[in-house]
């Protein structure tokens, strides 16, 4: 996305949620958890912004107030389940009942890198903590307090490509593909209550964590031919959680430029595993016709 959602935007009714609070659990940092954030305030939500770190918090809670918008910025680690759940009360406390849930928070550390057959499950386990674990407690809150008032809402959990494989990071993948399947089961536990839970799969983010370069040679190997950006996420984070998306529930959307569907570089080339000598040569001379139309055009 082009767009910054720090400045105006028109937003449709459908994508309206005023004075809805939303609960940003890794809402700060300056990544997917901020433009997240920003993208809901836009949109003129109250937001809670809860992070590790105050000063991320608090800057994401001005960020949002700039907007025009009720905003709570909260530290706390999420993996202490009981000051996790307290953060959450008092943010429903503060803003009002919690309508829409975003779970940005996970990743993995580089002492969470290793090889399989050398796993540390010291490591193991931090990550499924910092992935998974704290997602439930938060969607055992946040639903719970929805169901009991007969209130509808939504909540989607950021997951990532790597659910269907990590290599030197499987607790991680492993950790994500849980994720996505607790969001169908509560999708269809929930669903006649009202709430909705999907969840948005992100491919290449560039982000402070992550690292900004564009990465060109990997680049040409997505199909929109770009590393994905932090806005692109809270677009379709705000879409999965507005009326827009009201009958789509369980679902995973892939937000990854298309690199999911294959090798954009070679897109124009015949599958190495096509060895018709026939259909080689049909596509040799295509190349060789086009590179001569190519010189005469320069």
């Amino acid at each position: 996305m082009a767009r910054g959602y720090g400045s105006a935007m028109t937003v449709s009714p459908l994508l309206d949620l005023t004075d809805r609070t939303v609960l940003v659990v890794g809402g700060a940092g300056g990544g997917i958890g901020t433009a997240v954030a920003l993208a809901l305030a836009a949109a003129g939500a109250n937001v809670a912004a809860l992070s590790n770190r105050t000063d991320h918090s608090e800057d994401t809670a001005r960020k949002v107030s700039a907007l025009g918008r009720r905003s709570l910025g909260l530290t706390v680690d999420v993996t202490e389940d009981d000051a996790f759940a307290a953060a959450i009360a008092t943010a429903s406390e503060e803003l009002g009942p919690i309508r829409h849930l975003v779970n940005v928070v996970g990743g993995a550390l580089p002492d969470d890198w290793h090889r399989a057959a050398d796993m540390d499950m010291v490591a193991f386990d931090r990550v499924i903590d910092r992935n998974l674990r704290y997602a439930m407690v938060a969607m055992r809150e946040v639903g719970r307090s929805l169901i009991d008032a007969g209130d509808h809402g939504s909540i989607v959990n950021i997951s990532s490509v790597a659910a269907h494989a990590a290599p030197l990071l499987a607790p991680y993948g492993a950790a994500k593909a849980a994720l996505e399947s607790l969001t169908r089961t509560l999708a269809l536990e929930w669903g006649s209550a009202g709430v909705r839970v999907n969840a948005v799969a992100c491919g290449s983010i560039k982000t402070p964590r992550a690292g900004g370069a564009d990465l060109d040679n990997f680049s040409r190997r997505i199909a929109v031919q770009r590393r994905g950006t932090p806005d692109d996420v809270a677009g379709a984070t705000l879409f999965l959680l507005s009326d827009l998306a009201s009958y789509i529930t369980g679902e995973t959307l892939r937000v990854d430029g298309g690199a999911g569907l294959g090798d954009a570089s070679t897109a124009q080339h015949p599958p190495e595993a096509v060895t018709n000598p026939k259909v080689l040569e049909r596509f040799a001379q295509t190349a060789h016709s086009r590179h001569l139309e190519n010189e005469v055009d320069e």
